[in-house]
């Protein structure tokens, strides 16, 4: 609980405040829960895309459960609707956005939903959600296409406006929604399921107001974020003064096929502030690789918090703490109208090179950066044998970089993104598809002496015509190991015809397929971390056992023999020869 208090807050002892924390982490989960559970969407209800929120009355996030990426757009969302309906704002009412540009969302598909929570006549908080939609229009199914030169070409982009009152959903508003999406009654769905689960909290935080008084509750609100704020400036005053700086690229800018862009933040440190400046990032693109700064501060946030403490909590006293410049027009900071709909790509950039460059203040917590490479597929089918047009939405998921005692995770992001692949059983039953594969990609995850996570090979058969769009990135700039560790393999998308014919596409893509065409997905897998001759050789026949490495690799990347007998075995006096000998190629290379 906070060590120091703000000084207008009312007195609450340390007992009640923190029995107060975990009632709103309850409130917040079952939120989310309600909202997973009750979503009509693959994409909500399979992969969890989606976060819940409690803020105090001025828009600030105190509590949040759900999606960790989200919550630095809760803030910029719950200011737009403060700004338009601050004195309108009824009990029972639930205002719907999904403009980047004016709500605080990373593209369009992200709606929000914001519900008031009135007590006694007095807004006491705000509840929240953010929910990705599988369509809202756009010029391809899914509403994000490779061709998007700007932010029309994304999806109908809605202001923030009532949507709900006592009364019930306004009917006008709700026709306009399903109306511009090819999937209505999942759209339509999700936004009730956000809806219902703001009305839960709002209820539960009226609960908790009975029990402890409104006063404690607001007052406990502006302790949490004085807690969070504490805690990291206290870590922050560890570090020795200085500044930083790191850089990456992205393959290009989704219009100009041959150009890398670049993401560069420096970031300087001095006392318990911290600033992180991305003025030396590339200009904003064409194409849709472009970011809202939403997306640069989540990044940000989520970075510092990864390397300093992941147990501090989130809320928006991390703002006070960091301070970020960021000029208009650049890829961190796109300017109206540009397109933004493939922000996932950039924005975890912005997380590696931050945690990159904040390897410089904190060299004893190394972390390898993940796969990259990651992002998301969409297949719109519209067969009249189906009845209605039906939309694919997969999250393509890539693997944990490995850290200073750890090898990275199979298929797992980190802070900045915990969504999951959709099972297999949900895509072939849903939509007219058969999976041909989902494994492990041998030999993709970085070597080192922590190795990489590895990535996974994915290929579908299309059993109907469908628009099928890539949303990937790094197929060509890829992620780097640390330490002596190595590089994991790209992320690839490729199509294989029915004829035989292949076509490996570029990370952002929008074709027509046809039945019997194939897409085979391959993503990376994470860096490694330290020389791999120092890896165990027991885990490398674990391994290669697993399938994770082949046996050309151990010996390349680890030297490790291993000998195909009745079952592979280690052959201890090779490995020791192969390791003395790369080891003295390298001091001959010194």
């Amino acid at each position: 609980m906070p060590e120091t208090e703000p000084a207008d807050a009312v007195d609450v002892d340390l007992i009640t405040l923190e029995v107060i924390n975990w009632r709103l982490a309850e409130i917040s989960r079952a939120m989310e829960h309600l909202l997973f559970h009750g979503g009509y969407s693959p994409i909500l209800r399979e992969s969890n895309d989606g976060s819940c929120c409690i803020l105090d009355s001025e828009g600030n996030v105190v509590m949040a459960s759900g999606m960790p990426l989200h919550v630095a757009c809760y803030h910029r969302t719950a200011l737009a609707v403060l700004q338009r309906f601050g004195h309108e704002m009824q009990p029972g009412d639930s205002f719907l956005s999904n403009d980047p540009y004016t709500a605080g969302v990373f593209h369009v598909p992200d709606l929000s939903v914001i519900s008031p929570v009135f007590y006694r006549g007095e807004m006491v908080a705000l509840c929240a959600s953010i929910a990705h939609k599988p369509d809202v229009g756009g010029t391809v199914p899914g509403s994000s296409g490779a061709g998007s030169r700007e932010v029309f070409h994304e999806g109908v982009a809605y202001p923030p406006v009532r949507y709900a009152t006592q009364a019930g959903i306004d009917p006008a508003i709700d026709e306009i929604l399903r109306r511009n999406s090819r999937t209505p009654t999942e759209v339509a769905g999700d936004v009730r399921a956000q809806v219902g689960c703001a009305r839960i909290g709002a209820v539960r935080l009226q609960e908790l107001c009975d029990a402890y008084g409104p006063e404690v509750i607001k007052a406990s609100f502006k302790r949490f974020l004085a807690h969070s704020e504490a805690r990291l400036r206290r870590a922050i005053s560890q570090w020795p003064d200085g500044t930083s700086e790191a850089e990456a690229f992205l393959d290009n800018d989704g219009a100009d096929g041959e150009t890398p862009v670049r993401v560069h933040v420096r970031i300087e440190k001095r006392g318990s502030d911290i600033a992180l400046d991305f003025s030396g990032s590339d200009e904003q693109g064409a194409g849709p690789i472009n970011v809202r700064p939403q997306s640069t501060e989540t990044a940000s946030f989520l970075g510092l918090l990864a390397v300093v403490d992941p147990t501090i909590p989130l809320n928006d006293g991390i703002r006070r703490v960091v301070r970020i410049t960021n000029p208009e027009a650049k890829i961190t900071h796109a300017r109206y109208p540009a397109p933004v709909n493939n922000y996932f790509i950039a924005t975890h950039l912005i997380y590696t090179c931050v945690q990159s460059a904040l390897g410089t203040f904190t060299p004893d917590r190394v972390i390898a950066p993940d796969g990259l490479g990651g992002g998301a597929t969409t297949i719109g089918y519209s067969a009249p044998k189906l009845g209605t047009s039906v939309l694919q939405y997969e999250l393509q998921v890539t693997s944990l970089g490995a850290t200073e005692a750890t090898d990275g995770v199979f298929s797992a992001l980190p802070m900045t993104h915990l969504t999951m692949n959709t099972p297999i059983e949900v895509l072939e039953t849903e939509y007219p598809i058969r999976i041909w594969a989902w494994t492990p990609r041998c030999d993709s995850g970085g070597a080192g002496r922590h190795r990489g996570g590895v990535g996974f090979v994915k290929e579908y058969e299309l059993l109907e015509d469908a628009d099928f769009t890539v949303r990937m990135g790094h197929f060509s700039c890829g992620a780097w190991g640390v330490d002596g560790g190595r590089a994991p393999l790209k992320a690839r998308c490729t199509i294989i015809r029915s004829t035989g014919e292949q076509e490996h596409l570029t990370p952002i893509s929008s074709l027509r397929l046809s039945a019997g065409d194939r897409i085979r997905v391959e993503t990376p897998g994470g860096g490694g971390v330290g020389d791999p001759f120092q890896r165990q050789a027991e885990l490398v026949l674990d391994d290669v056992r697993n399938g994770y490495i082949s046996l050309e690799a151990a010996r390349r990347d680890y030297g490790v023999c291993i000998e195909q007998a009745a079952d592979l075995e280690l052959n201890y006096e090779q490995t020791l020869a192969l390791r003395a000998s790369g080891k003295a190629q390298e001091e001959n290379a010194e």
